[in-house]
């Protein structure tokens, strides 16, 4: 009997997957992050407009952690928990980021950081340490698996472990 592999994980309810790679701090840093996000979700079934965001978000919160953190590495935790997914950018910087007072304007190559993942977020904070005790501090968003809209507020200060 020839036994089939599933071409995706199989779903099963109440349960959540913990996808977690490390990467240096550097220029390459983002797009390989944005493309193990993108990677995760289509694999466990999702696309469209979650993923677009999953991977904009993602790859704000690992720019950020390059451009402004300290050490020299960086961990992304991608964290699928129905109904939703959680991304988190933890680094050896302690500075909590902020968002900026006001988007900078259509021609500049910076200073966008957390007003994307704020605006498409449903939720979004920082979090001291991190779940494996190596880095000062995370970041982390979080997005609905049904790809819904941004639900109120966004920004809190602290919030679920990724």
């Amino acid at each position: 009997m020839e036994r089939r592999v599933p071409d995706r994980p199989v779903p099963v309810a109440g349960t959540s997957c913990v996808y977690t790679p490390h990467s240096v701090r550097n220029a390459t840093a983002p797009k390989i992050c944005r493309d193990f996000v993108g990677t995760v979700l289509r694999c466990a079934g999702q696309d469209g407009d979650l993923v677009d965001s999953a991977v904009l978000c993602a790859s704000e919160l690992v720019g950020n952690s390059c451009l402004h953190a300290d050490g020299d590495s960086l961990m992304l935790r991608v964290l699928l928990c129905p109904p939703c997914v959680r991304g988190g950018v933890y680094d050896g910087s302690a500075v909590r980021p902020r968002p900026p007072a006001a988007m900078p304007g259509p021609d500049c190559t910076q200073g966008r950081g957390l007003g994307p993942v704020e605006a498409l977020a449903r939720s979004w904070g920082t979090v001291e340490g991190d779940p494996l005790g190596w880095y000062a501090k995370g970041v982390w968003f979080e997005l609905g698996l049904s790809g819904a809209a941004p639900a109120g507020p966004a920004a809190t200060s602290s919030g679920p472990s990724v």
